[in-house]
């Protein structure tokens, strides 16, 4: 009969440690969400990045197919060039800003989850 009685505590345990381990479960989907949020703002800083270069690029073919001589076309090519490079170095910015974001949320220590364990002797 005593037996019944120490085993009585063990049954509700595992309702106890799900308890606790509860925050965890909770800090895992919000960096989730954290983690979405991010990407989002990467994809829509991507998209607006290729709709800037494809109006240069645009841009750039008129000018071309206007240009008078050789050395116009040169320059509006250069131009366009120049301008390609620069929205490419924001991509690997927003990409670096992004892994930073991602790798600090990951480095993050979830809470400890606390135990309430008495043990009888």
């Amino acid at each position: 009969m005593s037996d019944n009685v120490t085993l009585f505590p063990n049954i509700l345990q595992p309702a106890t440690a799900l308890k606790a381990y509860a925050p965890i479960g909770v800090k895992f989907w919000e960096n989730q969400e954290t983690a979405l949020d991010g990407l989002k703002e990467f994809a829509d800083g991507w998209f607006a990045r290729r709709r800037k270069s494809t109006q240069a690029a645009l841009e750039a073919a008129k000018q071309i197919g206007e240009a008078a001589t050789p050395s116009d076309v040169f320059r509006e090519y250069q131009n366009w060039l120049t301008r390609a490079m620069e929205l490419l170095a924001e991509d690997g910015n927003a990409y670096q800003q992004q892994l930073l974001k991602a790798g600090a949320n990951l480095s993050a220590r979830p809470e400890a989850p606390q135990t309430d364990e008495r043990r009888t002797g």
